[in-house]
């Protein structure tokens, strides 16, 4: 589940939003619904993992490159190899490797295969 910290998005100094959308915003209750899904996944010996989304629309994850113009195209090339992928495909795909590394399974395996 990404972070959402409503209140930094809704501070007067600095949004971009109107008034109707940041009451909109103020209305959903992301926190409470963060602790429901992890506690559902608790009663189902299910783990709940926190992902930072930070960068990736931008970094290309196949390769690691981050683009610095994206700016709204709906497709990512890599610079290095030439390969494409849509936007939204390759940010997915890169959430799901974060989250991958960042499981205790994983992170307990790769600790036993390091020397």
């Amino acid at each position: 589940l990404p972070t959402f910290e409503t209140s930094s998005m809704v501070s007067k100094s600095r949004r971009k939003l109107r008034n109707k959308s940041v009451r909109q915003m103020l209305t959903l209750s992301h926190y409470e619904f963060k602790t429901f899904i992890k506690w559902k996944a608790w009663e189902q010996s299910k783990v709940v993992i926190d992902c930072n989304e930070a960068y990736t629309s931008k970094t290309v994850s196949w390769t690691g490159e981050i683009i610095k113009n994206l700016g709204g195209a709906r497709t990512i090339k890599s610079l290095s190899t030439g390969l494409k992928m849509n936007r939204d495909l390759n940010g997915a795909r890169g959430i799901f490797l974060r989250a991958l590394v960042d499981t205790p399974w994983l992170r307990e395996h790769l600790n036993l295969c390091i020397c």
